[in-house]
């Protein structure tokens, strides 16, 4: 291992994302935006919704990740994201769909909360949590439309 690189390793529950060796990464943690270069202490902090970005051969890759962790150490980072795809990628209309989907459902959920039971809350959390994912991914991409 090149002391002068980070081994990059992003997975999700589907897949390995990215495997490779990076010059810097960075993203948004419980504590804040954060970049990592080679010789970084040790930490682990959750991510946030949002881009992580990383740099390697001159170029800087941005993925659109709905949380996770990252565990950080001198030569490697390790990312164990809920979702993980770069935002060129992201299909827009898709993204919009699974917000109205997910708004659909979370209503209906809602409606359906009246009588408050356990398994009811649990549906609207994992609700919610789909509508911030799709939301998230769709902000990403837009944002990040050539111009």
């Amino acid at each position: 291992m090149n002391a002068k690189k980070i081994n990059l390793r992003i997975v999700t529950p589907d897949k390995t994302v990215v495997d490779t060796s990076v010059d810097a990464v960075g993203a948004v943690g419980s504590d804040g935006g954060f970049t990592a270069l080679p010789g970084h202490i040790d930490f682990l902090t959750d991510l946030k919704p949002g881009v992580l970005w990383y740099r390697a051969e001159g170029q800087t890759r941005e993925l659109a990740v709905s949380g996770g962790f990252i565990e950080v150490k001198p030569n490697y980072a390790s990312v164990l994201a809920d979702s993980a795809e770069y935002i060129e990628e992201i299909d827009i209309e898709r993204a919009q769909q699974a917000i109205k989907r997910a708004e659909s459902l979370l209503i209906k959920a809602k409606a359906a909360s009246q009588s408050g039971t356990e398994a009811n809350k649990a549906e609207i959390s994992q609700i919610t949590a789909s509508l911030t994912r799709a939301a998230t991914r769709l902000k990403l991409a837009v944002h990040r439309l050539p111009r």
